[in-house]
């Protein structure tokens, strides 16, 4: 009965905060269109209704779905590459104190170069098609590098010594203990450091302008003054945030099953 009580009030409260979510996202959008009509000049702020007819021309265009798909597979590609490469550098730091301390200087230098800075010089460097592919790894790598060489070295001692007791083998620890352990770390960021990915994809894009691409139908509009088309754009970008977020969760409730 207590249980039942007890559920019943998470699911109220979690009802309770969707409906403020809800609220506010109705509130934001009507100032929005107040704000709107008051100027009612569309090059500075276009009205909702514009805004959806842009989506629906937009939606509708031939190259749509390959500007969606050059854009997310950028930034689902450099992620894996910038995670393997996080995983095997942090197990070689782990082993060898050395080889991290020669790590050190380098992953401080990625996260301190700003966003921008990196992205014109990635233009300098290399093409407009590999830039942004550089400039997420870049940006992501030392996150998951942190994590993955974090989550092994915040590992119970006295769990590692009690394997080293019962002799439990090499391959077996690595399974039971230290795979849960950077699984944990890693599914922990995974919703951040996607987003990162995806927002530092599309500024790239903006930049290098490749073929396809959302930032670069974003740069097209922006030459075009076509406000309501990028304000099409910034809604189309929020969905998609929202759908790898709704992914990272299913992910997340897989990947926490060995938990249970």
């Amino acid at each position: 009965m207590s249980q039942f009580t007890t559920n019943k009030k998470i699911k109220i409260f979690q009802d309770k905060n969707k409906m403020q979510v809800a609220l506010s996202c109705v509130i934001l959008l009507f100032l929005w269109q107040i704000i709107a009509i008051k100027i009612n000049n569309e090059i500075y702020l276009p009205t909702l209704g514009q805004v959806f007819i842009s989506i629906k021309e937009i939606v509708l265009e031939d190259r749509f779905i390959l500007d969606i798909f050059s854009t997310i597979s950028r930034c689902i590609l450099s992620f894996i590459i910038a995670l393997v490469v996080a995983f095997v550098l942090a197990i070689i730091s782990y082993s060898f104190n050395m080889f991290k301390n020669f790590l050190t200087p380098i992953t401080s230098l990625a996260r301190s170069i700003p966003n921008m800075v990196l992205i014109v010089l990635t233009l300098i460097w290399f093409n407009k098609e590999s830039a942004p592919y550089i400039v997420v790894f870049i940006m992501v790598f030392p996150v998951l590098y942190d994590a993955v060489l974090g989550s092994m070295k915040n590992i119970d001692k006295s769990i590692l010594e009690m394997a080293e007791l019962y002799k439990i083998s090499r391959k077996d620890k690595i399974i039971k203990i230290y795979l849960p352990a950077i699984k944990f770390s890693l599914i922990s960021i995974l919703s951040s450091t996607i987003s990162l990915g995806f927002k530092i994809v599309i500024a790239g894009e903006v930049y290098g302008q490749p073929l396809y691409g959302i930032g670069a139908m974003i740069q097209s509009e922006k030459v075009n003054f076509n406000t309501t088309a990028i304000f099409a754009w910034i809604i189309i970008i929020v969905i998609i945030s929202s759908l790898l977020n709704i992914i990272e969760k299913l992910l997340l409730r897989r990947a926490f099953v060995w938990r249970r």
